[in-house]
């Protein structure tokens, strides 16, 4: 190679470097700077900052967790109760506030003034004597805890930085977002492009984003780029029903195996770990959104056509080991796919980013109709391919239950249960794994996946793993967080505004989980475990990062496992 050869190269590297290197800056960045438009079903400010005075006010008494006022109790000024379920069959001369809980009301339970239900149901309202009337509202409050009572939380709109304009027909944006984060497929997707939204209560959203990947450097070749179009109407006024259309051609993550965009991104820029595997998706679908105003229950139809392919690592930069090979995808089954699917959400939390009271339930069920899938072996002087697996019925089951017993202790308890509803064989994209951090984090990433990287396949287009897991998995994760006294007595000694009762934590946490196939759909793959593997661990908890250690209670286990994350495990 040549002097001047070797400097354009080495200067294409750098340009590459660096654009990978902004571009992670912006995804850092991105909690900074969110689009404009707030949540469509979002509890309104108005009854928010409502409901958060007459809580925080200094005479109202307040009740967390489960409760019960019992028949003869007689409570003066304002009550409110956190969480519930809540029983009342006392008396309140003031107002009764149910915040993200259900009340359930007995024969002779009175309250003088209004009673305000948030995020929750009521049961037995025609038997009591609620004088200053009921007011509901099914949207939960997104809420802090803070030392002087709860603080409004409002839900984080879609990531990214944009610049717009109101016309009388409507807004015109230009957005430029982080998709997926940075991984070694793409290096960091980056989309761009305008969104036109015309009308108010029945509004008509269009908007058209080209994905540009960072993988290609400052070479941008429009071939290398992806697309995400959509059309959406609602119909039935705002947030009733939605009806839209996409087309797109993206890389997927086949799991994104419960870790963040953002944890997965450091992740792989810095430690040259990327914990998901992707293949790429092409093609479009059609959807109904169906959600009753400012209820917590959303239900999507959805109609699926695309073109799946597998894809290999490309070469993003990260810090450590840079030098060293990524690791291989795996295969996928390609070609057209063609499915339906039905997706219930339910969400009850008083806030998405560190929940301590309610619900997130996430249901879905899709059924594949054909299409012409194969599995080629891709090995090199070979094509021999499996069966179509086209032709599938998989289902996902999420359900987490968030708990708060006093102020600074919260337990979270999530039940996870996904794969092939009848036992057949599921493709590759739909298939499951467990172990790693963000599932059995005694156990190393990917430790429970039938055996899909016990080799590696030579290719024609790299290496491959022959497929990605198992059909099946069960995972049920269990965690307890409490602040300390002191951290608690420190903040108000030290007076700096924090409660870092809140702030500091310690945790206690137990997982056990199990993934495999069924023996009569193995064809050629392991069989999984047997039985379920389990691990349990503490943490310490600052703010939003957590130190924590992991023991292997059984199986193959190698000892202590100590990790970090940003967020909440569950």
């Amino acid at each position: 190679m040549s002097r001047d050869t070797k400097r354009m190269t080495d200067r294409r590297w750098l340009c590459a470097r660096a654009a990978g290197s902004c571009a992670l800056l912006l995804l850092l960045i991105a909690d900074a700077a969110h689009a404009q438009d707030p949540p469509l079903d979002a509890l309104p400010d108005s009854i928010a900052d409502r409901i958060i005075a007459l809580h925080n006010a200094p005479g109202t008494t307040r009740f967390g967790g489960e409760v019960r006022i019992p028949e003869g109790t007689t409570i003066t000024g304002n009550v409110a109760i956190v969480g519930g379920p809540a029983v009342f069959a006392g008396r309140v001369e003031g107002m009764l506030i149910v915040i993200n809980g259900d009340v359930t009301f007995e024969e002779g339970a009175t309250v003088t003034g209004a009673t305000l239900v948030v995020g929750g149901s009521t049961e037995g309202e025609q038997r009591a004597s609620l004088l200053g009337g009921l007011q509901q509202h099914p949207q939960a409050l997104r809420f802090r805890q803070d030392p002087d009572g709860l603080i409004h939380r409002t839900e984080p709109p879609r990531e990214g930085v944009s610049a717009g304009r109101d016309f009388p027909f409507g807004r015109t944006d230009i957005f430029l977002a982080v998709r997926t984060g940075y991984n070694r497929v793409e290096g960091l997707p980056i989309s761009f492009g305008p969104r036109v939204r015309f009308g108010t209560s029945n509004p008509t959203s269009i908007e058209a984003f080209a994905i540009y990947r960072t993988r290609a450097g400052l070479d941008v070749n429009t071939r290398e780029m992806g697309y995400a179009l959509r059309a959406e109407q609602y119909l039935g006024g705002r947030t009733a029903v939605r009806i839209g259309v996409r087309w797109f051609s993206e890389i997927l993550p086949i799991e994104t195996r419960g870790l963040s965009d953002r944890e997965n991104s450091l992740s792989t820029f810095l430690l040259h770990r990327d914990y998901r595997d992707a293949y790429e998706s092409d093609g479009w679908n059609a959807y109904v959104h169906l959600a009753r105003p400012g209820t917590p229950t959303d239900l999507t139809f959805e109609y699926r056509a695309e073109r799946h392919r597998a894809v290999s690592p490309a070469n993003p930069w990260s810090i450590v080991d840079n030098d060293e090979a990524w690791r291989p995808n795996p295969l996928v089954a390609e070609g057209m796919i063609r499915s339906v699917a039905a997706i219930l959400r339910h969400d009850t939390r008083n806030e998405s980013i560190d929940p301590a009271t309610g619900w997130d339930v996430r249901l879905e069920l899709e059924r594949g109709l054909g299409g012409g899938l194969e599995t080629a072996e891709l090995a090199l002087g070979t094509s021999a391919t499996t069966q179509p697996r086209e032709r599938f019925t998989a289902a996902t089951i999420d359900v987490r239950r968030y708990v708060r017993f006093t102020p600074y202790s919260r337990m979270g308890i999530r039940v996870f249960a996904a794969g092939s509803v009848d036992g057949t064989e599921l493709p590759p994209q739909r298939q499951h794994v467990l172990g790693g951090e963000a599932s059995l984090p005694g156990y190393r990433m990917f430790e429970f996946d039938c055996a899909a990287r016990r080799e590696i396949l030579d290719t024609e287009r790299g290496p491959f793993f022959p497929y990605y897991g198992c059909d099946r998995v069960v995972l049920v994760q269990m965690e307890y967080q409490a602040g300390f006294p002191f951290a608690r007595r420190l903040g108000e000694a030290i007076r700096i505004g924090i409660d870092l009762g809140q702030q500091v934590r310690w945790a206690a946490f137990f997982d056990a989980g199990r993934a495999w196939n069924e023996l009569d759909a193995l064809d050629g793959r392991g069989g999984g475990e047997s039985d379920f593997s389990a691990d349990a661990g503490l943490g310490i908890r600052i703010g939003e990062l957590g130190f924590y250690w992991a023991y292997p209670l059984s199986g193959s286990g190698k000892g202590l496992n100590f990790f970090v994350r940003i967020g909440r495990r569950l």
